[in-house]
């Protein structure tokens, strides 16, 4: 599966559950079914990774993305991140919102 494949299979598997809305809070909602559809489907392997993060100084929040096997992020809400152009799904390497959090 090429990446361009991957960002419209992603993009449209979001479309089916958010429809034209945004991803803010629904991450857990689109990557755990999302990651299990690539995997059945496309036979990709991949985990869905939970990642905790300050998004002001005080609060904490927790976002979960898909993890490939190549260690790049498939991130099917990131919009809810992009305060300019907004990107819906993000495919590339992990940014400061997709660590992943010690057990």
């Amino acid at each position: 599966m090429t990446d361009a494949e991957l960002l419209d299979v992603a993009t449209e598997f979001r479309a089916g559950i958010l429809g034209d809305g945004p991803g803010d809070g629904m991450c857990a909602a689109v990557s755990w079914p999302l990651a299990g559809y690539l995997s059945a489907m496309y036979n990709l392997p991949c985990e869905c990774v939970t990642s905790e993060h300050s998004a002001l100084s005080t609060d904490y929040i927790n976002h979960v993305w898909i993890k490939l096997p190549d260690g790049r992020a498939l991130d099917a809400t990131f919009d809810q991140f992009c305060s300019e152009e907004k990107v819906a799904v993000y495919l590339g390497k992990p940014t400061e919102f997709h660590t992943i959090s010690p057990t």
